[in-house]
């Protein structure tokens, strides 16, 4: 049986606590303790600490917005402090602002034009201390929490940058780098996990699903029991290096024939661009939607698409599969489409849909991770605030 003492109990209680007020939006004292099974006092000792840590705050029913007619509710201080998400791809930086509860408050893109590492790493530190100096005034009294990184690539248990195939970094401790010069703690991990997490977080919140995202690259990240599932050593879902054409196109992992290099939206890109090189991304959408020239383009690209699905499907049996591209998402023909060639009797899931955060997911994914983590709780839910709907 396991044990702990009165401090052990105390996390415990407390991270129920929160998880309950984060997930309900606002609660009453009798409420949490009605919904957690824990007696009044307890709940009553735990409130008065969270109070005392700006944690939580008091409103008056009248004040809210939210369900809930108790005289007293209790909210996240959403005020109180912040973090911050990055994603950092091929050819940008996104950086995306949340506060305690969730909510985004400020996204800023930057465009990079230089691969190497320090060039890149520096830009990033830049405009973050720029971001801190802002907001750590606004945001008080706890201020910046944490910092969560999205990479393009392989990822390890400790955080370090193993390697990226569109830049080629290898064997880099980015995580130490960036905790010595922001003064908290930084918490990194691969795009697609990242993004999985921001789909369940701010979305779906169920315990298994899946994420695919087909920007630059093809990255999978999974939920299983409401955890990320990273693998041995971290290096699960790198299924973008799948092999679907034996001795087909050279990959930059090194193997030929790559997943990515046929059902990614840069591969979809380069084939339009080659037959068609004049027209703008919003044009090519349009087109592959509605043109008959652009039809065996389009088609060959969904097959190569549902090849690598059917083998996820087939290895995984995920209950939600999420698909995040500039181009596919919004486009519920597409999915129409993808389920039509899944002709497999093997084939089992609940749904395949296409992602309703889009390209901010990964960002949002590491921000939400960092306030996670501050928090000390296993999970957050901000389903119901219906931030993106």
């Amino acid at each position: 049986m396991d044990t702990g003492d009165a401090t052990y109990i105390k996390q415990i209680n407390r991270r129920i606590l929160i998880e309950e007020i984060i997930k309900n939006i606002s609660l009453s004292r009798s409420e949490l303790s009605r919904i957690t099974g824990l007696n009044k006092a307890t709940v009553s000792a735990q409130v008065s600490d969270l109070l005392n840590d700006h944690i939580v705050i008091e409103k008056s029913a009248g004040e809210s917005i939210t369900r809930g007619r108790k005289p007293i509710l209790l909210e996240i201080n959403g005020e109180a402090g912040y973090s911050i998400g990055i994603d950092i791809d091929e050819h940008v930086l996104n950086l995306i602002c949340i506060n305690l509860k969730g909510k985004p408050f400020h996204k800023l893109r930057l465009d990079v034009e230089n691969y190497n590492f320090d060039h890149v790493i520096n830009l990033l530190i830049e405009n973050v201390v720029s971001l801190m100096e802002k907001f750590n005034q606004a945001y008080q009294p706890i201020g910046l929490v944490g910092v969560g990184v999205g990479i393009h690539g392989i990822v390890n248990n400790k955080s370090d940058i193993v390697f990226t195939p569109k830049q080629q970094w290898s064997n880099i401790d980015i995580q130490s780098r960036l905790e010595n010069t922001f003064k908290t703690n930084v918490y990194v991990d691969n795009n697609a996990n990242l993004s999985a997490y921001a789909e369940q977080v701010y979305y779906e919140h169920i315990s298994d699903l899946f994420c695919i995202t087909l920007y630059s690259g093809i990255g999978l990240g999974m939920i299983n029991e409401n955890k990320i599932y990273r693998g041995f050593q971290g290096f699960a879902g790198e299924i973008g290096h799948m092999i679907v054409e034996p001795n087909g196109l050279l990959c930059s992992c090194g193997n030929k024939g790559c997943w990515e290099l046929y059902a990614s939206e840069t591969s979809l890109m380069n084939t339009l661009e080659e037959k068609y090189p004049t027209l703008t991304l919003p044009e090519y959408t349009e087109k592959l939607v509605n043109e008959e020239a652009f039809e065996a383009i389009l088609d060959e690209y969904l097959n190569y698409l549902a090849i690598g699905l059917n083998n996820i499907i087939n290895i995984f049996n995920p209950e939600t599969i999420i698909i995040n591209g500039t181009i596919i998402n919004g486009h519920s023909s597409f999915i129409t489409n993808i389920r039509e060639k899944l002709k497999s009797k093997i084939n089992n899931y609940r749904d395949i849909r296409v992602s309703q955060i889009g390209e901010n997911a990964c960002a949002l994914g590491g921000a939400a991770l960092a306030i996670k983590n501050f928090f000390g709780v296993n999970m957050v839910d901000y389903v119901d605030y219906n931030y993106f709907n």
